[in-house]
């Protein structure tokens, strides 16, 4: 979005902060994101990165959902509960590359903490250009260790009767009415990025995760079978995969840079989606920068969805062992739309204050619209479902 930093700089600090704002019917979720990297490239072989971001989040989310069965069946129950949410997550995190030749080999490692929520993630890579450089290989492997707080449950009782988490009081404590639940992250990537000429370029990705552990909403209750609430139970495996690939062309004459793009994804609990994207930038000149964005999104439903677990046979009613009451999970698609704004200026000869090489800046915001096919909250249909994304930028190379 904005031109390359000069090969001579020795570090680059930037900064950034966002506002997600969601309002789907019944709840309202905002989080607001800032965050500061500083990268530092003491010789031609190493750079090392620093940075830190924390999510502030405020709003409501859905602690009992029930389908539309039980809803007729019991006018005027408290069906459907918006529970408050208020949670800070701290998250440092660094990494070092080095580079040998046309080799670069780099590792990273970020720690997050929250209230309920404790992520220990490390990836490590190996790229390397080739023909001239015109061709680029990246494979990479990450490793999430992460721990949930949960309630503790009874020795005997089956999912059908486990009770969800109240509150995040007394998680990671001694507290014996609480536990923590294990989720093991495996993550594998490779790319294959080509310049077909100096306007033409592509990229191919291929992705692949395998989870382990707790992946349920510990807070989230079903009401399932005669009106009883039991707290959301899914599969403790799930593999993903992913294949995308995309393409930038830049129209000289217009001074126009096109990037489109398309996702596929599969996962073991039956999610199917695809994903199209396409970029549209302009630069009116060399160093301030429009950029159109667009995307659609849109999946099938995971095996075990339904949308009322009390509803007797499939497709509205149970499905096996396991009951989600995660929208995520159910039929549905998107589309966003949105635009970012960039300046940046590089000193040709004589820095600026005497130091600074760069300055940029940036200026985002973007809407998205959903539509749940299946998906209500105690019968009724989630209406006008919608999020809202802004974000500002800036950064500094010396």
């Amino acid at each position: 979005m904005v031109p390359a930093v000069a090969r001579a700089q020795v570090a680059d600090v930037s900064g950034s902060y966002t506002v997600y704002h969601e309002a789907p019917t019944r709840t309202n979720m905002t989080v607001l994101t800032p965050a500061a990297d500083l990268t530092v490239r003491p010789t031609d072989w190493l750079t090392i990165k620093g940075g830190y971001e924390a999510d502030v989040v405020s709003g409501a989310s859905i602690a009992v959902k029930a389908g539309p069965a039980y809803a007729a069946n019991n006018p005027g129950a408290d069906v459907v509960t918006a529970a408050s949410v208020t949670d800070l997550r701290h998250s440092p995190r660094g990494g070092f590359a080095l580079k040998k030749g046309d080799v670069t080999f780099l590792a990273n490692y970020t720690f997050s903490t929250e209230n309920d929520y404790k992520s220990n993630s490390f990836n490590v890579g190996a790229r390397t250009e080739i023909f001239e450089h015109n061709t680029q290989l990246e494979m990479s492997y990450a490793r999430n260790f992460d721990s949930v707080c949960d309630r503790v449950q009874g020795a005997n009782d089956a999912p059908s009767k486990f009770r969800a988490l109240e509150d995040s009081n007394g998680c990671f404590t001694d507290d014996p009415l609480r536990t923590t639940r294990a989720i093991g992250v495996d993550g594998y990537q490779g790319s294959w990025s080509q310049a077909w000429s100096p306007v033409f370029v592509t990229q191919l990705v291929y992705t692949a995760q395998l989870q382990n552990g707790f992946l349920s909403n510990p807070y989230r209750s079903i009401i399932v079978g005669q009106g009883q609430r039991a707290q959301e139970h899914h599969p403790d495996d799930r593999a993903r995969h992913s294949l995308a690939l995309r393409a930038n062309v830049f129209v000289r004459g217009l001074r126009l840079a096109i990037r489109f793009g398309g996702r596929a994804y599969t996962d073991s609990w039956g999610v199917k989606s695809g994903t199209g994207d396409l970029e549209v930038e302009k630069i009116f000149f060399e160093n301030l920068r429009l950029t159109g964005v667009g995307r659609f999104y849109k999946q099938s439903g995971a095996l075990f969805f339904s949308d009322d677990y009390t509803g007797g046979d499939p497709p509205l009613g149970p499905k096996g062992q396991y009951f989600t009451g995660d929208r995520e999970l159910s039929p549905f698609f998107s589309i966003l739309a949105g635009l970012r704004l960039g300046y940046g200026v590089t000193a040709r000869e004589k820095k600026y204050l005497g130091f600074i090489q760069g300055l940029r800046v940036g200026i985002s915001g973007n809407v998205q619209f959903f539509h749940y096919e299946d998906f209500t909250l105690g019968g009724e249909q989630i209406g006008a479902a919608r999020a809202f994304l802004f974000g500002l930028s800036g950064g500094a190379s010396f």
